[in-house]
Order: C-alpha cells, then sequence, then structure tokens
C-alpha cells in the first residue's frame, strides 16, 4: 500500500497560511447558515489540520541526504 503521510504534512506544512484562510472563511460560512453539517464539516477539518500539523517527519537535511 501506498503511504501518502509524509505527502498530505508536506502539503499542509507548505500550504500551512491557505488551509488557515479556508477554514476561517468556512467557519464564517457556516456561521451565516441554518445547516449543522457545515458545522461538522469545519470541525472535522480543523482537527484532522491540527493533527497534521502536530505531527513532524524528518527533512532531507536531517536525515543527513543531498537535495539534487
Amino acid at each position: 500500500m501506498i503511504n501518502l503521510d509524509q505527502y498530505i504534512v508536506g502539503f499542509v506544512g507548505q500550504n500551512w497560511i491557505t488551509l488557515s484562510l479556508f477554514l476561517g472563511l468556512l467557519k464564517l460560512v457556516s456561521k451565516w447558515t441554518d445547516w449543522v453539517g457545515d458545522d461538522k464539516i469545519h470541525t472535522l477539518l480543523s482537527g484532522l489540520f491540527s493533527q497534521i500539523r502536530g505531527k513532524r517527519y524528518p527533512s532531507h537535511a536531517d536525515r543527513g541526504e543531498k537535495l539534487n
């Protein structure tokens, strides 16, 4: 099976500002609407985002590898 964790963590690590703005916008939209589902979606995504931001994978420099 393909291990996608490092790619997902790398994407979140490099785009955390954009993802934070997206979650903030989603929170505003969820407050404006009466539907409860969008609140649950925001809670789920923000929880996943915080868990992924907490994971740290060693970079190439930490492992002693050289980049091309």
